[in-house]
């Protein structure tokens, strides 16, 4: 079936791949964070066009942009290989803002987001923890009228160059809704929540309404001063996008850091989908970058002489390129079904995991074999710097394990589909557990 654009979703498309397309440095393979950087002006370009506000809701200054909007853009940002903190400065961090702030948080940070005067970065991901969706180790507990932050996060995108960080992190103790006794003392809790377990099985099905473990969201400004207790280890990801370190010592924040107010409900459900619809979005600008591999490879075997003709004429590179492009149909169906749903609405967080892993797990796998093969047939040259592929290459690779393998997505919806009955063993299957929970899973991953 073809996904048909309206005039809105057409011109977002375009508009978003003729800009690009004029952008001499836009591919350029390292993205720099330092504020006198080349991409500086090139973020403010993004706000002139109404990216930056995209995604974000109409009250918070931005356009109510869908999944499907989203990616489009993020397709265009892929297939012309951008290392801009997208993803995670506006996906994430503004939409994560947007959702769960104050008026007076909103007001002050999202007007600087939506110009490109301001940047924000998410740290989430934790080590040894590839499950985005699993309780944080980082936790934040009681101290006077603040907090207390204690944790690591790692590989935050644009961690060195972001003017605050949005820290999630697992309430200890009395929990997100207590008050401070009188004499400023924390008041205590019988039951503190459980430290999540090293050991703990990844293949969970994620639930995160009922999760057990409450979190929450923390905004520390870094320009004007950076907090004691706070350090930084800036460095690159493989494909060259922007990242730091953070380590967060029993760094102290003040009760109005907290997206929201103490009273209110637990931040996770809304954490968790806005994760997941993230997550699409990654998949969509895989696709981007499978296509831009793929139409390279295709230039290069038709100029790529053997034997006195090109490559491309030779029958079995054909069969790798037809494998290759039919890899490219299949990720971008699988995006927009999960686009198209998430669009039509969700019922809950759980659903939106759902179809993030099924998006995931399907773009993933084609995202490993077309970067593979373009290599390949590219020969010696398909990992040298005067190719844009090898850049490609990095991306793609980096895509396939962030927010956990195909195979680990794949083995989560299988157990999302069995969980909601959509699945059911065949008779002639034997009926164990082991086999009930393997099948859809195998079936997925085939």
């Amino acid at each position: 079936m073809q996904l048909t654009l309206n005039e809105q979703q057409r011109l977002i498309e375009e508009s978003a791949l003729n800009f690009l397309s004029r952008q001499p440095d836009a591919a350029g393979p390292w993205y720099d964070a330092r504020p006198d950087s080349r991409w500086t002006p090139m973020w403010r370009a993004f706000a002139e066009m109404g990216w930056l506000a995209l995604p974000l809701p109409a009250e918070a200054g931005g356009f109510d942009g869908g999944a499907l909007e989203t990616g489009l853009l993020m397709r265009a940002f892929g297939r012309h290989g951008i290392n801009v903190p997208y993803h995670g400065g506006i996906l994430l961090a503004a939409r994560l803002l947007a959702a769960l702030g104050t008026p007076a948080q909103r007001d002050r940070w999202l007007p600087g987001v939506v110009d490109g005067s301001r940047r924000l970065a998410l740290a989430h991901d934790e080590a040894q923890c590839h499950d985005p969706w699993a309780p944080r180790a980082t936790v934040a507990r009681r101290d006077g009228t603040g907090w207390r932050l204690h944790g690591a996060k790692l590989m935050v995108p644009d961690g060195g160059g972001a003017d605050a960080l949005l820290v999630s992190a697992r309430i200890d103790g009395e929990g997100r809704g207590a008050m401070p006794l009188s004499n400023g003392d924390p008041k205590p809790d019988p039951k503190p929540d459980p430290k999540p377990d090293p050991n703990t099985d990844r293949n969970a099905d994620p639930k995160p309404d009922t999760c057990g473990a409450t979190h929450a969201v923390f905004l520390l400004p870094m320009r004007d001063t950076q907090a004691q207790g706070l350090r930084l280890h800036r460095c690159h990801t493989v494909d060259g996008a922007a990242a730091a370190d953070v380590w967060l010592d029993g760094v102290h924040v003040d009760a109005d850091a907290m997206l929201g107010t103490a009273h209110e409900s637990d931040a996770t459900p809304v954490l968790h989908r806005l994760l997941a619809e993230a997550s699409i979005a990654l998949c969509w600008e895989a696709c981007g970058a499978m296509q831009a591999a793929l139409a390279r490879t295709v230039a290069y075997t038709r100029q790529r002489e053997q034997f006195g003709r090109p490559i491309a004429s030779f029958q079995a590179v054909q069969h790798r390129l037809a494998e290759m492009a039919v890899c490219c149909e299949e990720a971008v169906a699988a995006c927009e079904l999960a686009a198209l749903r998430v669009d039509a609405g969700l019922a809950h967080a759980g659903a939106a995991i759902a179809l993030a892993a099924m998006a995931k797990s399907k773009v993933g796998r084609a995202a490993r074999y077309v970067s593979q093969q373009s290599v390949q047939l590219h020969g010696g040259m398909g990992v040298s710097e005067e190719l844009p592929i090898a850049g490609l290459f990095r991306k793609l690779t980096r895509f396939q394990q962030q927010g956990g393998s195909p195979s680990w997505h794949a083995a989560q919806y299988g157990r999302a589909m069995l969980a909601s009955g959509a699945w059911r063993d065949s008779r002639t299957l034997p009926s164990s557990d082991r086999t009930s929970a393997e099948a859809p899973a195998s079936w997925i991953s085939n």
